[in-house]
């Protein structure tokens, strides 16, 4: 069976968010790039940072300049 990958800043958010939950990325650890996070998804990499700008909206994730995008200690 065939898992559709999400392509929609919406479908992306929700997915990152799932894999938090799992456990995939865990508190502190950095997210990949944009580059490599649009490459797994097949979306352009704005699509990517606004379904990170969203997480970040809601505490999931921060950014630090020049380092990356961490999942929040919180």
């Amino acid at each position: 069976m065939c898992v559709p990958i999400p392509h929609t800043a919406h479908e992306i958010e929700a997915d990152l968010l799932r894999r938090i939950g799992a456990g995939e990325f865990r508190r502190g650890q950095r997210l990949p790039t944009y580059d490599a996070l649009a490459d797994e998804y097949g979306s352009a990499r704005r699509t990517v940072a606004r379904a990170v700008e969203g997480l970040k909206a809601r505490g999931i994730v921060v950014g630090v300049r020049g380092s990356g995008v961490y999942v929040a200690d919180t």
